[in-house]
């Protein structure tokens, strides 16, 4: 049977299932107080017959709406409750229609706050659907660093020494507040403005196809709190280097504005070591290269952000963000290499000091409406958002030719780079919910996506006192794209009124792309245009309310970089030249997953296994030339698959203990024998994390991270292990208005990294050292609602 003919049975089977359902009734709602819509109230429904038995619950959202579904004609109780507010109880008669409870009024009963326990924390892992979100809100070990230092320390994912991250050994779409963003750098994003972390595994046709491991969905801090709020934090550390942050934030809700500005800084000094030897098994002349670096970098980074969200009325909102960043950058490299023929006979030696200095800055607009129909579960949304990013890299160079003992043998070569870059991405987004009966959707929208680079290379070499240009070493290259994309998603339930059995979903989405780039200086003009189509499938049993068996597949897609595809050749370090590939074709994925959750009163496991078949693999391939020059490209291998299995534990074992435990085991194979016969690895590979985070009294806790990354496969090798332990405290000061941060970061500084490359031609070893061991002190104070800083940190017992 062809492919097609399965999808187009596939959606006959969805939409005649839809006729087999045993569908309850609605109850909806919203809920205010001082005419402002309450969020993270609970509402519970009770049998009027059986108070103290709960058949459903429901939290508000951000605009204080509630939904509890699939619910049989009868007599029923609502009952509120919150932190801070009275509770509200209404008996209500369930007859063969929904029920609308519009505007419940809730009382504060600020009486109430004085005897509030801390019990327990906030859960650091939440589960969903279509995957988890990681709180990290109190995630202490990280206070004072960056978004990529949370995405280090987030179950299931691999952050490498260069940002570089990965699910299941590929790399995953990641999203800001949900969308696509030009400010994806994690390392320009303080990880005191993030509020959670979202992992989805395996998305549906909702989402972009360019998610090959699945998508990160990091969302920053949005003000939630009636009246004006703020808080400010300043942090100092010390490493083999000092660094220093600083962050403000402030916010004012009030009727239908909801309205924050922050800003924050960050200055670090940062120093590393980098060795490497590469041994040429066939060159008797350049038989061993032996390389090493070091180097010392200033990063500046400002960051300031805008965000407006207006309720016009319970069935329209706006939201508008605004985000700049300036990021600074000096590096200051000093590069030693040593050529050896064959026996260890000394050939050459020389000394290269590069004085770089960079600097960048980026600015994004997001625009967004919503609107509600009367049917709650009926929606449509349309967005825009637009980025454009600048960056100005200028290098002097110094080269020196040295004898064996590192004396300069002859006068200094000078040189000098300018590099010029601009990226400009464009996102406009219509989505559009209908409700089919009381639990089918039909999910359709439309999305295009345009990106423009331009990169302008300009080598110099002193020549006669003067800067002469290196035609060789320029370049300019100039990029664009766009992707145009459809999808239609349909879902819906079988099952009874107190929960759904079965969940399933089916959806298809068509993405159209057209790319072509242009280098001058080598003459190489490109262009490509494509169809292609993504199913994607989601059947999901629910066993019991706390036990959920889900099935799952998508087709995939990964993009060449407009970077991979510069061919432009980098000679800057001229026995190691890298450059991209305008030839490059995408990667082809197709995912298969089947995932167990079990929750029991404290704690909660998840269980994955995963499938992947790829074609078309994108990866670098190095490439060694008589003289002893190792070129370093990106390559189209043929072939690979992965599978693997996923493990998390995560809750509360013991009192005041809060612990996440998360094991991931799977197995690569590459088969790149298009490319190489060297190209064609075998690994298992490994990685684990342990977060325990322990409350020593209502004011004082401690944390504890633990990582382990094992060797990972590569085309040509694999990457060596890295671990490390982080440790942090925490204390609450002022009746909780302040607090006191102390962070050890690699406590025993074990952190490196690096890569082996092994071919039938040459073993290429190479090792780094960042000073990753750290002591950071931060101190933060608020002034906001005491109950909605404790609720969204903790959870409460009233004694």
């Amino acid at each position: 049977m062809k492919f097609s003919s399965i999808i187009i049975a596939l959606f006959a089977f969805v939409f005649n299932v839809q006729s087999q359902n045993v569908l309850g009734y609605r109850i909806h709602g919203n809920i205010i107080s001082d005419h402002s819509p309450v969020e993270f109230v609970n509402v519970l429904l009770y049998s009027s017959k059986d108070t103290g038995k709960i058949l459903k619950a429901s939290t508000t959202d951000s605009i204080g709406e509630f939904t509890l579904d699939h619910v049989s004609n009868g007599n029923y109780i609502i009952k509120t409750s919150l932190i801070g507010y009275q509770p509200f109880v209404k008996i209500i008669n369930l007859k063969d229609e929904d029920f609308l409870l519009k505007d419940i009024d809730i009382k504060s009963d600020a009486a109430l706050l004085k005897t509030v326990e801390v019990t327990s924390q906030r859960d650091i892992i939440q589960k969903t659907t279509t995957g988890f979100i990681y709180n990290t809100k109190g995630q202490i070990s990280q206070a004072g660093g960056t978004a990529t230092d949370l995405l280090r320390n987030t179950p299931t994912l691999v952050v490498d020494e260069d940002g570089t991250i990965s699910i299941r050994g590929k790399t995953p779409l990641v999203l800001v507040n949900g969308r696509n963003s030009g400010l994806t750098s994690t390392d320009r994003i303080p990880a005191n403005l993030v509020e959670s972390i979202e992992i989805i595994s395996n998305p549906g046709a909702k989402y972009d196809a360019e998610a090959e491991s699945g998508i990160i969905n990091i969302t920053l801090k949005k003000n939630k709190s009636n009246g004006t709020n703020g808080s400010l934090a300043f942090g100092i550390g010390f490493s083999s280097m000092p660094r220093m942050n600083s962050a403000i934030l402030l916010s004012h809700q009030q009727g239908k504005w909801n309205i924050g500005l922050s800003y924050d800084n960050r200055f670090a000094k940062r120093k590393r070591e980098v060795q490497s030897d590469r041994l040429n098994y066939l060159l008797q002349d350049n038989h061993d290269l032996v390389q090493q670096a070091h180097d010392h970098t200033l990063v500046e980074t400002h960051n300031l952000k805008l965000n407006a969200d207006y309720t016009a009325d319970a069935q329209n909102r706006f939201s508008f963000e605004l985000i700049g960043n300036i990021n600074n950058s000096d590096n200051h490299e000093a590069l030693y290499s040593k050529i050896f023929r064959i026996n260890n006979v000394f050939k050459n030696n020389s000394y290269r000091f590069n004085e770089e200095y960079e600097h960048g800055n980026e600015a994004e607009g997001a625009l967004s409406y919503t609107h509600l129909f009367n049917n709650k579960k009926e929606k449509f949304s349309i967005s825009v958002n637009s980025s454009i990013g600048h960056e100005r890299q200028n290098t002097d160079i110094t080269n020196n030719a040295l004898n064996e003992q590192d004396i300069p043998i002859s006068n200094a070569f000078l040189q000098r780079t300018h590099d010029y870059e601009i990226l400009h991405i464009t996102n406009a987004k219509v989505d559009y919910t209908l409700p089919i009966g009381s639990n089918a959707l039909i999910e359709t929208g439309y999305k295009s996506t345009f990106r423009k680079s331009n990169s302008d290379i300009l080598s110099e070499d002193f020549i006669g006192q003067q800067y002469v240009p290196n035609a060789k070493a320029s370049n300019l290259f100039n990029y664009s794209d766009q992707t145009h994309a459809v999808y239609f998603n349909y879902s819906d339930v079988i099952g009874g009124a107190k929960f759904p059995n079965v969940t399933y979903s089916a959806g298809l989405r068509g993405e159209y792309t057209t790319y072509q780039g242009a280098n001058a200086n080598q003459s190489v003009d490109f262009k490509k245009n494509y169809l292609e189509l993504f199913p994607s499938v989601n059947l999901a049993y629910h066993i019991n309310e706390n036990d959920l068996l889900k099935i799952s597949y998508s087709r995939r897609i990964n993009r060449p970089s407009f970077s991979s595809l510069n061919p432009f050749i980098d000679i800057t370090d001229s026995l190691n030249p890298h450059g991209g590939n305008p030839y490059l074709k995408p990667e082809l994925i197709h995912s298969f997953e089947l995932r167990y959750s079990k929750k029991w009163k404290s704690m909660t496991y998840i269980s994955s296994i995963y499938y992947r078949h790829t074609t078309d693999i994108i990866s670098r391939f190095i490439s060694l030339f008589p003289n002893g020059v190792a070129l370093i490209t990106q390559q189209n291998y043929g072939k690979g698959i992965t599978y693997g299995i996923e493990q998390i534990l995560t809750g509360s074992p013991i009192n005041h203990l809060n612990t996440n435990l998360s094991l991931s085991l799977y197995k690569q194979h590459i088969d790149g024998s298009n490319v190489s016969t060297d190209a064609i690895k075998d690994l298992v590979s490994w990685y684990c994390k342990w977060i325990n985070s322990y409350v020593i009294d209502k004011t004082s806790k401690v944390q504890l991270t633990a990582n382990y990354i094992s060797p990972i496969a590569t085309a040509q090798g694999t990457r060596i292990a890295v671990y490390n332990v982080d440790m942090g405290f925490q204390k609450k000061l002022f009746n909780n208005k302040a607090a006191l941060a102390l962070v050890v970061t690699d406590i025993f500084n074990t952190q490196n990294n690096g890569f082996t490359t092994l071919t039938s031609d040459f073993n290429f070893h190479r090792t780094g050292k960042v000073d990753t061991r750290a002591i950071l002190l931060t101190v933060t104070y608020s002034f906001r609602s005491k109950a909605k800083e404790e609720l969204l940190e903790n959870k409460f017992g009233n004694d």
